[in-house]
């Protein structure tokens, strides 16, 4: 998040020395010649462009020493109207724009000197990086700083035109008098967002082959929805046999897929992304065990590993850790990424992906006995240096789950980019740019997320994803029940089908209640049904014993779903009338088949004759 670079040139007498006066990575100028006072404003405009106003003082420590130019460099390009001035009046700014940075160069119209003596001077210019409307939200990012401690106070203000919306999030939080001080800019700076949810259109392809000779079900990782996100499953082509629900509440969408057959697996899926919990998804009962316990990657028995549990007892003490140990490693993005796992990324700290700060915080949380998965999904960024993105197939990106015991859910934190933002808080909140794909808890390596599904040696590109032109109107999910049962039964036995139930619509059906009621035979059923995805098949067995072996009528079976009625009726006969007439046909069969024996016995006597 540090993007500027202050240098002040100073002079001593009569001879001109190039002083470096950095707030950011290092300086080299005696340390108490100078003290440096900031008071920063950002004024965000209805269109993202961002006012930016420096008014700096620079106090002099020693009789013999002033201030004369001031260099800046931002870490943009898109710098305008550069303006600058101190009491001596306009300061014309030399301007120079490269390697994707823009530096201003001021020189001073006064010499202050003496001890105690200040300048006070003013840069002012627009920033159209500070501010990004991405899809229907607003953020706003104000770097941070690095210690520096010629610089006494840094005070920074922000001003946000009201047209963007309700605050979603600002971090941290003002401090003193509405303004942040330097010692919240030391940690990473400013972020803030506008707005209530994100949108995201996406177009997923699967691609599955089954190279065995005999048939194979396969199943396929759809986004699902969580507590953050809503999914809406626009098209689903082919469709599969029905879609399960697993114990870290994937979608699984399952296949049918024939010997030596290939089929691309097509989806068009709109995910609505929320800030805080907004979509009432029931954590599914699990034992603590099953998630604490080591796994590949998540080598929580290790003793490196446990050392660090002994110390790190909080989720956020894990997190702090690892993203202050780790550091990313951008030139592993252009290679196809081999996962290390924890113990490894310790061993190399320096050379860590996204994989590596979720591997080593799901392990280390694991040991301190605090449940932790991992989710693999897509996560939106305009900045790949601060925010990257690292599994090279169809660039995904990982992080880590911890559960919240008291407040009973699963909580998404991001270490990977609270290290590469300079300290940006990605703990007490996300964002709305993270797509949860696929979630991994029972298993450390499977389900695999879309873009994991590729033809066999080739890369292909099958994840596209777009901000959505409108959030749409989520439609109410509706399941439709009917029937798998005889028309026909026999008096004197048991009667053997089932209801199917199933999710007809494009989203997650919350809650099912079901009836099941039978006549003549009085037969009640009841079920019960949490979060039934869309495309999914329930199937409920039914028995109707009939007794009586001369029972005769018509049968009746009533289902109410959510409300609606569904009937099907079937036929009672006697068990002897269902097989009068088979026994007949039988009887008229064999006494045919024994005439005609007979004939034929008689026909070879007389030709014997």
């Amino acid at each position: 998040m540090n993007r500027t670079t202050p240098i002040v040139q100073l002079m001593r007498f009569s001879i001109i020395l190039l002083i470096c006066f950095i707030l950011l990575p290092s300086h080299v100028f005696a340390v108490g010649e100078f003290a440096a006072n900031y008071a920063v404003q950002y004024a965000v405009s209805p269109a993202g462009v961002t006012i930016v106003t420096q008014n700096i003082t620079l106090t002099n420590k020693i009789s013999n020493l002033y201030p004369q130019k001031y260099v800046i460099t931002i870490d943009s390009t898109r710098i305008n109207n550069i303006l600058a001035y101190d009491k001596g009046g306009m300061i014309k700014p030399t301007i120079t724009r490269k390697d994707n940075k823009t530096e201003i160069n001021l020189t001073f119209n006064q010499k202050v000197a003496g001890i105690g003596k200040s300048l006070e001077f003013s840069l002012r210019y627009e920033d159209l990086d500070i501010a990004q409307k991405n899809g229907s939200i607003w953020e706003i990012n104000i770097p941070g700083i690095e210690n520096d401690p010629d610089v006494e106070s840094y005070y920074v203000s922000l001003n946000v035109s009201p047209t963007f919306g309700n605050n979603a999030y600002t971090s941290p939080l003002p401090s003193f008098e509405g303004k942040w001080t330097k010692e919240q800019m030391l940690n990473g700076g400013i972020s803030a967002a506008y707005g209530d949810v994100q949108s995201f259109d996406m177009d997923l392809t699967y691609h599955v082959d089954n190279s065995s000779i005999t048939q194979k079900q396969h199943e396929i990782a759809l986004p699902p929805d969580t507590e953050y996100q809503k999914i809406l499953i626009r098209s689903l082509d082919p469709k599969p046999k029905t879609v399960v629900r697993d114990a870290d509440g994937n979608w699984l969408a399952q296949y049918d897929v024939l010997p030596a057959q290939k089929i691309d697996i097509h989806a068009q899926i709109t995910a609505l992304i929320y800030l805080t919990p907004e979509v009432r998804v029931p954590v599914i009962p699990f034992e603590a065990k099953d998630y604490t316990k080591p796994l590949q990657y998540w080598e929580a028995a290790d003793p490196k590993i446990m050392q660090l549990a002994a110390q790190f007892k909080t989720p956020r003490d894990i997190y702090t850790f690892v993203s202050k140990t780790l550091a990313y490693n951008y030139t592993r993005i252009n290679d196809t990424p081999i996962r290390k796992g924890a113990v490894e990324s310790l061993e190399n700290p320096r050379d860590a992906l996204c994989m590596e700060f979720t591997d080593l915080f799901i392990a280390i949380a694991r040991a301190a006995g605090i449940p932790a998965r991992e989710v693999i999904g897509y996560a939106f960024t305009n900045n790949a240096r601060l925010r990257p993105l690292s599994l090279i197939a169809d660039v995904l990106h990982a992080w880590p789950e911890y559960y919240d015991t008291q407040k009973n859910i699963w909580v998404p934190i991001d270490p990977t980019w609270a290290n590469t933002t300079g300290g940006m808080n990605y703990f007490d909140k996300l964002d709305f740019n993270h797509i949860t794909f696929a979630v991994l808890g029972k298993s450390s390596t499977y389900p695999y997320p879309a873009g994991f599904y590729k033809k066999t040696g080739k890369i292909t590109k099958d994840i596209f994803v777009q901000f959505s032109q409108a959030v749409p109107v989520i439609p109410e999910g509706h399941v439709a029940a009917s029937y798998r049962f005889p028309t026909t039964v026999s008096s004197g036995i048991t009667a053997h089908g089932s209801v199917i139930v199933q999710n007809t619509s494009e989203v997650t059906v919350p809650k099912t209640e079901i009836s099941i009621h039978t006549t003549p035979v009085d037969i009640a059923l009841t079920k019960s049904f949490d979060f039934v995805p869309p495309y999914s098949s329930l199937d409920i067995p039914i028995s109707i014993p009939i007794r009586g072996f001369f029972l005769t009528g018509q049968g009746e079976i009533t289902t109410v779903i959510n409300g609606q009625t569904v009937r099907s009726t079937y036929d009672i006969v006697p068990l002897f009338q269902r097989f009068i007439f088979p026994i007949i046909l039988m009887l008229i069969a064999l006494l045919s088949a024994i005439l005609l024996i007979f004939q034929n016995q008689l026909i070879w006597k007389r030709l014997r004759r």
